[in-house]
């Protein structure tokens, strides 16, 4: 199972909690990163260095999986959000090189992506569209966020956003199936007694029949 509980300025963001889809890269790690780095940005009072350092993380960890980011964005249903999401994660890796206006420009347009895939979020119930949905808004924010900051954009609005993007993602992943069993109720085995401490295991089987204990 994928979840990921992360603090991102101020608000907490639920990454989908439904199986991996078929591809190689961890992308929680990638997202993790990205959402740690906004959110030293932010704890550090907003500061040019702290937006810096931001964007050199966040460039950091998508370029670590660039190429299987880009691919995992291909296969997005929908055309328009898988151009815009794509578009994103290509122009940031040269926005050291951008002028502010260009800069502000592209930011103004991951946002836009962004606004995008949180209304398709809110619309769609297939449980897989929902989930490529889910890693794309969670790589494209982060970058959106950091653009803003770079050219004195507000965040507010975004960060309420992916706030409200990932509060829709976690019951529309949720797992259709789990059971929970304990090792302490074996039959061979004393029954616990009142006040003992018992253990429980939860097993989930997620949309696409992949699974996870906890």
């Amino acid at each position: 199972m994928r979840v990921l509980l992360a603090a991102l300025l101020s608000i907490v963001v639920v990454m989908p909690a439904g199986a991996r889809p078929a591809y190689a890269i961890n992308w929680t790690q990638v997202i993790t990163a990205a959402i740690s780095a906004v959110s030293s940005w932010a704890s550090a009072g907003n500061t040019q260095a702290a937006i810096q350092e931001a964007t050199r993380q966040i460039l950091t960890a998508v370029n670590s999986a660039r190429t299987e980011i880009l691919a995992q964005i291909q296969t997005i249903a929908t055309a328009q959000t898988r151009a815009c999401a794509n578009h994103a994660v290509i122009e940031f890796f040269d926005i050291e090189r951008m002028t502010p206006d260009n800069v502000q420009r592209f930011a103004q347009d991951a946002t836009g992506c962004a606004v995008a895939i949180e209304s398709m979020i809110s619309a769609l119930t297939d449980k897989a569209s929902v989930d490529q949905l889910g890693f794309a808004m969670n790589i494209v924010t982060p970058i959106a966020l950091v653009a803003r900051a770079r050219t004195g954009l507000t965040t507010d609005g975004l960060r309420n956003t992916l706030r409200s993007a990932n509060t829709q993602l976690v019951p529309k992943l949720a797992p259709p199936y789990c059971t929970f069993w304990s090792p302490d109720f074996d039959p061979e085995l004393p029954l616990p007694r009142n006040g003992d401490i018992v253990s429980y295991y939860l097993y989930c089987t997620a949309y696409n029949n992949d699974h996870g204990y906890a």
